[in-house]
């Protein structure tokens, strides 16, 4: 089928089923049954449509569609919580869910390469997994699976990559969750359960999360000892000297030999130069995407954070505080602004106070924080050959380093290159 029939579908098969269906042994075929010549070895239902998927259920005995449906509902919204519960009854009454078929054929009679769940079932050491997958379609996408047993027991997440950028997401959430070891007592990591590569492209799985598991409120900004304790202040110093801010630096300074929007690279060069000769708490790491639908509470309401992807090491302490405020607002609708960046710095205070920051170097951390979000927009943008508008557009992030620029400290003219 072409890209165009199979639609919002079509950019599963890119970062998922691309290289086994590349061997020619595997198809995707949609509505139709078997055909003579090839054989059904993974069926799914497309929700709500095909060319509008959203996510991808497993076909299956009942017990694993009413697992993939309703196992961790305390992290949906409201609006998907009830779809499911209704989706769930259907299933429960043993009756059909309306959604067109998609179906993986492999050519009767030949070898073929294992399949995505197959590879992670050996993993795992069980017979097989189903799995859910969300379909995504973002400048930051790549396939999530949501994986069950043959009871409709969660037994892991499995993320894999496609591409360049998620290649490297990839491998930086393993080291991490490695490195991590599951968290502590206070604050937990999903455990890295294993990691691989599948025809060339890396991915990762990882256990699953305690099954009453609840989404924490958007405003509820964790507690200081909840957000420094997988991230402790290690030690103070300039900010050019740690870590995060050089690598960031680095990474200007790649955008700018490549060409890179001039004028937007220039400007966040200058912002770094403002703020390199600050001396601030650094911790061992930042989070790098620590929000509300990244994080969990459990029965003892314990602080379970996931998505590692885009941790750095040795960053300036409250990054992710800042972050979570202002991502937070975001997706209520807000935009990053000025006036963004001011309520996120209100209210990570009392965190950024405890990290031990002063009030000046305090001010620094959204600035910082400002350099990072807009390096990382230009990156995704150059990745996609456009800007994801519904996240950041270009007027907005030359705004928003305009902003940060003319709050920052004045250039010292020392050696701020670390």
């Amino acid at each position: 089928m072409s890209g165009a029939e199979l639609g919002a579908l079509a950019h599963l098969v890119e970062q998922l089923w691309a290289p086994a269906i590349a061997t020619g042994d595997l198809r995707l075929e949609v509505g139709r049954g078997p055909t003579p010549g090839w054989t059904d070895v993974e069926t799914y239902q497309a929700l709500p449509s095909v060319t509008a998927a959203t996510m991808l259920l497993p076909t299956a005995d009942r017990r694993v569609l009413a697992g993939s449906l309703l196992n961790f509902r305390g992290l949906r919204d409201p609006r998907t919580r009830a779809q499911r519960r209704v989706l769930g009854s259907v299933v429960a009454g043993g009756l059909p869910l309306p959604f067109p078929h998609v179906r993986l054929q492999a050519r009767s009679g030949a070898g073929r390469v294992p399949l995505p769940t197959e590879q992670v079932a050996v993993d795992l050491g069980l017979p097989r997994v189903h799995a859910s997958i969300g379909v995504r379609t973002g400048s930051n996408r790549k396939a999530t699976l949501q994986l069950v047993d043959d009871d409709g027991a969660a037994v892991g997440f499995a993320k894999f990559a496609w591409d360049e950028a998620s290649t490297t997401a990839v491998a930086t959430e393993a080291a991490a969750l490695h490195a991590l070891g599951g968290g502590v007592d206070g604050v937990r990591a999903p455990r890295l359960l294993a990691r691989g590569t599948w025809l060339g492209r890396p991915y990762l799985v990882t256990e699953p999360l305690p099954a009453a598991s609840r989404r924490p409120a958007a405003g509820a900004l964790p507690s200081a000892e909840e957000l420094f304790a997988l991230c402790p202040v290690v030690r103070r110093d300039l900010v050019a000297r740690s870590g995060q801010f050089q690598g960031l630096r680095d990474r200007i300074d790649g955008l700018r030999a490549a060409g890179v929007d001039a004028e937007l690279v220039d400007a966040l060069d200058d912002l770094l130069d403002r703020l390199a000769d600050t001396e601030v708490p650094v911790a061992a790491r930042w989070h790098g995407d620590l929000t509300a639908w990244n994080t969990a509470r459990d029965e003892q309401d314990r602080l379970w954070c996931w998505d590692w992807e885009s941790t750095e090491a040795d960053a300036v302490a409250g990054l992710d505080a800042v972050h979570w405020v202002a991502g937070g607002a975001t997706m209520t609708g807000a935009r990053y602004d000025g006036a963004l960046l001011a309520a996120a710095l209100r209210q990570a205070g009392p965190a950024l106070t405890a990290a031990g920051h002063s009030r000046a170097s305090a001010a620094v951390v959204p600035l910082l924080y400002v350099a990072s979000l807009v390096e990382r927009a230009v990156a995704l943008a150059v990745g996609n050959g456009r800007w994801d508008d519904a996240w950041l557009r270009r007027d907005e992030a030359v705004a928003l380093v305009a902003h940060a620029r003319a709050l920052a400290p004045e250039r010292t003219g020392a050696d701020v290159r670390g």
